[in-house]
């Protein structure tokens, strides 16, 4: 009789929740529609503008004013919007990537510390994202012959300077690694120096989490909620900024045919390393760990790639790649619901060659010198940065120009850049297609080498713990 009272009590709580449930799903309905176009379509939003900037710069490039002074200033107003746009992402994006590090350090060490899934895990990613670096490189250094320069007039292909190997190593990567000032390395946007303060920032935080009363990883956590807001304010901007830095990019120009031939092997270039990524490192690595065929694996995972390319979003595919990962009966929701936040949380393998293919053709582009000491910090700053890179829409663009302006020693937007914020609407959907594939792959991997009989008590707390603080990261963001 109690049991029954008891329940019978328990039914108008159950009602009100259900009716709260449903007055919260009806004002997220209204409040979406309350958004507005660009919110509700990016994508169109996106496409227009810059069909839209691409008809200005062409009409401003054919237009000869009687005095060429009137022209340069109507290109310099009509560009300043996309400067302030890049000037302003910069300025969250840094600090951003200088929390998430610390933040994924401390993750990993957690999780190492909790099973040897942990491990297995850390180092399957960073084997993809070092190999992609790698395959970004070699990309390259196929199109960089063909690559052309704007300085001076010089149409001519670059090639790879010859230098001494030891003094561009002492000097071009140590040196940029470490620095004398961090503030200062803050305030000179030097990406190499911050990123590996952080890594050491976050390997010495790690054990004083352990002690009772310890706030700062919920201080760092909010921080970097509060960063990823601003950024999100910034980058609903992005239609606008499109226009103003794709027409006056064209408007500058003379010669729009081998402007846009140029542009094009830099999107070859990178489609040719994500393919060499795909094809040796996930189809490949999946076939000689797992023994079994990894395309009756992948053909799974399609609704988690397509709904990447439409979302550009590894955050927001992840519980479209926990369907499809699960849709293969090889992963269990263990395994599952561990490897596929924390990889869209540190595992960015499309940005890690794009960052290389985009660093080299901007270096071609401005006259540069390339040497091999470019090409391995490029790497260190691909493989670094990726882990780093904030989940949101066109975060590499910022990690493209510092990363550069990092190893060729340059300030500000780099001449050209306007031509790689242009396509990135396309190209952030290929690196996350790329990305999102790398997670599932792991994932299957982790859950051969780890059954789900086998792992059940021995990371029933590791992976619940990162689970749960990724999921809620990656999610929010």
């Amino acid at each position: 009789m109690t049991s029954i009272i008891e329940s019978n009590q328990e039914m108008p709580k159950t009602l009100e929740v259900d009716k709260a449930d449903g007055s919260e799903a009806a004002a997220d309905t209204e409040e979406a529609k309350k958004k507005g176009f660009f919110s509700n379509y990016p994508i169109t939003a996106i496409l227009i503008f810059v069909v839209v900037g691409i008809g200005i710069g062409v009409g401003l490039s054919y237009w000869e004013p009687k005095n060429p002074g009137n022209k340069k200033i109507l290109i310099q107003w009509i560009g300043l919007p996309g400067d302030l746009f890049i000037r302003s992402e910069i300025c969250f994006v840094l600090p951003l990537v200088f929390v998430n590090i610390m933040i994924s350090i401390v993750d990993m060490m957690s999780v190492g510390k909790a099973s040897s899934i942990g491990w297995t895990v850390i180092g399957l990613y960073l084997i993809t994202t070092i190999a992609a670096a790698f395959f970004g490189s070699m990309s390259t250094l196929m199109f960089m012959k063909f690559y052309n320069s704007e300085v001076g007039g010089n149409t001519t292909g670059k090639e790879v300077s010859s230098v001494s190997l030891s003094d561009t190593i002492y000097n071009g990567i140590f040196h940029k690694i470490i620095t004398k000032n961090i503030v200062n390395a803050f305030a000179d946007g030097e990406f190499t120096a911050v990123m590996f303060f952080a890594g050491v920032f976050g390997a010495a935080l790690s054990p004083e989490l352990s002690r009772d009363g310890s706030k700062l990883m919920d201080i760092l956590r909010e921080m970097d909620k509060v960063l990823t807001r601003v950024i999100r304010w910034i980058i609903f901007l992005t239609p606008f900024a499109v226009l103003s830095l794709i027409a006056s990019a064209i408007g500058k120009q003379n010669n729009l045919e081998e402007m846009f031939s140029n542009i094009g092997l830099l999107i070859a270039s990178s489609f040719l390393a994500w393919g060499m990524q795909v094809l040796f490192i996930y189809i490949g690595l999946f076939a000689l760990l797992t023994k079994s065929n990894p395309f009756t694996y992948l053909k799974h995972i399609i609704p988690a790639q397509l709904f990447a390319f439409a979302s550009a979003s590894s955050a927001a595919t992840i519980p479209t790649s926990l369907e499809s990962v699960y849709s293969t009966g090889k992963v269990s929701k263990l395994i599952g619901r561990f490897v596929i936040p924390f990889g869209a949380t540190v595992n960015m393998d499309g940005g890690a060659v794009y960052f290389v293919c985009a660093c080299i053709w901007l270096a071609v582009l401005n006259g540069e010198e390339v040497t091999f000491a470019s090409f391995l910090l490029l790497i260190i700053i691909a493989t670094m940065g990726s882990i780093g890179t904030a989940p949101v829409p066109s975060a590499s663009l910022v990690l493209i120009i510092t990363a550069y302006n990092s190893v060729f020693g340059g300030s500000g937007q780099p001449n050209g850049f306007a031509y790689i914020f242009a396509i990135d609407w396309f190209m952030d959907r290929c690196r996350t297609v790329t990305n999102v594939t790398g997670d599932c792959i792991v994932t299957g991997i982790v859950a051969h080498r780890y059954p789900a009989d086998e792992t059940e008590t021995a990371t029933d707390e590791g992976d619940n713990k990162l689970s749960e603080s990724s999921e809620e990261e990656v999610i929010d963001l």
